[in-house]
């Protein structure tokens, strides 16, 4: 008689990623939580992955294992869905690191409560060298348990639950059966999988960081991101599930609303490629949002957002994606998605004023060939209304995910956003916590350049140097 089966498999779908799997495979190693195994298996990795595994061989509680050729995540998913013997299962991509609390903290919810089947987590974000990134909103701000049905009705809009933080029934997914292969797979089979279990079951939510999800440029996620695939998936993944034979309560006012949310999340993809300068992908993504919802084509501001796009008019893009926000907001009501759709889409009157008060600072303390770098949320109103050529900062060029890691890297960006050009950087009201979080940053520009304007609703520093700037 052979031992008995581990409490919990942690499923490790692994592709050349030899430099983070020790990482992610000491995590699990570490884990405080003793009833666990790990399947790990290599999707036919071309890189060191073979010597990394080596180094794990005389932990029996690694079971190791190799496709003969490279299958894809999905197909490499279901493998390790094959190998697992616990009556929990975890995910973790290998890229992705575990905090030593995870599983006891996960378990102990499905212990506790039969009629949750999928639990997910906080976590925090780091880099590819383990430095933390600016936090992600999550979706609760406190333990939740969301009744299965509530929680298909939200997770139809958005993926909000975070792969490396999650621990299924094994009896969930063999219900929810495998993972989608073949096209339209590279991504989001994950978000499908979690929209088949809460059909199932509860889906529950804990409060504690349980992970570190690592944003690199070479995730599955940056990558079908940056290409537009990523888009394509998720569009995929709707047409799935609303065609599939799953007892889908409400199913057609379901399908309205998700495709609205389809076609939002397409607009602020289309918006975020022009603002990296890839506008043949923004204009493909715009494309999503119009087959997923077809009488947007003859909105105007669905014309006027794609014309910004094919001219590269920044404030016809950003003015014709608010428009049509607030029609696809409505559409996609009422759901948390929808409420924070509405908080981009909704004009704010306190912000709307303050952008024109600093916009007609900017043209009276600088000269007309100024170049200004405007802490605004990529917000083009102010450049637009102020006449300035210039830069959001911080400049996705620059810093393409989010915020500086720290004030020494703040410093940076501003510094070269000066070496290619910038002569001003300007903070409106609503910034002004930059120069307290990032107070490096507050003392690098008090320090070496000289303030032309201190208002309540704007500071403006001239980066010429105090040296140049008295000459």
């Amino acid at each position: 008689m052979g031992p008995d089966p581990p409490a919990i498999t942690v499923c490790v779908p692994t592709y050349n990623r030899a430099r983070y799997l020790p990482q992610a495979l000491e995590s699990i190693a570490a884990q405080t939580h003793a009833g666990w195994e790990a399947v790990v298996y290599d999707d036919a990795s071309t890189d060191d992955t073979a010597e990394v595994i080596g180094s794990f061989r005389d932990d029996a509680r690694f079971r190791f294992f190799r496709q003969p050729r490279n299958v894809g995540i999905a197909a490499n998913r279901n493998a390790c869905l094959r190998e697992a013997r616990g009556d929990y299962i975890a995910w973790l991509d290998s890229d992705d690191v575990y905090e030593p609390e995870m599983l006891a903290t996960q378990a102990a919810v499905l212990d506790r409560r039969p009629g949750v089947g999928l639990v997910h987590g906080a976590f925090r974000v780091i880099d590819s060298e383990g430095a933390g990134l600016a936090d992600w909103r999550l979706p609760f701000e406190e333990d939740t348990v969301e009744p299965g049905a509530r929680a298909f009705a939200e997770l139809t809009l958005e993926n909000y639950v975070a792969a490396p933080t999650t621990l299924v029934r094994r009896a969930c997914h063999e219900r929810a059966g495998s993972y989608p292969e073949g096209r339209g797979t590279t991504s989001s089979t994950d978000w499908e999988m979690w929209l088949r279990i809460a059909l199932i079951a509860d889906v529950a939510y804990t409060s504690r960081v349980v992970a570190s999800y690592r944003l690199h440029d070479e995730s599955i996620s940056s990558q079908t991101t940056a290409t537009g695939e990523r888009l394509r998936c998720d569009a995929a993944v709707i047409r799935r599930t609303f065609a599939s034979r799953l007892r889908i309560p409400e199913r057609e006012r379901l399908r309205r609303r998700a495709t609205a949310a389809l076609a939002a999340r397409a607009v602020l993809t289309a918006t975020d490629l022009f603002g990296r300068g890839r506008r043949r992908r923004a204009l493909k993504a715009l494309a999503v949002s119009v087959r997923a919802r077809p009488r947007t084509l003859a909105e105007r501001s669905t014309w006027r957002l794609a014309t910004g796009i094919a001219r590269g008019d920044e404030y016809e893009v950003y003015r014709g994606s608010k428009d049509l926000l607030r029609s696809l907001h409505a559409a996609a009501s009422p759901s948390r998605f929808a409420d924070r759709i509405r908080k981009v889409a909704v004009p704010d009157d306190a912000w709307e004023d303050m952008v024109r008060r600093t916009a007609r600072t900017i043209e009276r303390v600088t000269p007309a060939a100024a170049r200004v770098a405007v802490v605004d949320k990529h917000d083009p109103t102010i450049l637009a209304l102020s006449g300035r050529d210039g830069w959001h900062f911080p400049d996705r060029a620059l810093q393409p995910d989010g915020y500086p890691a720290d004030s020494e890297r703040a410093v940076t960006y501003v510094e070269e956003l000066r070496a290619r050009g910038a002569t001003h950087i300007v903070f409106p009201s609503a910034s002004f916590w930059w120069l307290d979080f990032y107070s490096g940053l507050r003392d690098h520009l008090e320090t070496t350049y000289r303030p032309v304007c201190r208002e309540d609703h704007c500071l403006v520093y001239e980066l010429a140097g105090r040296e140049r700037a008295a000459a």
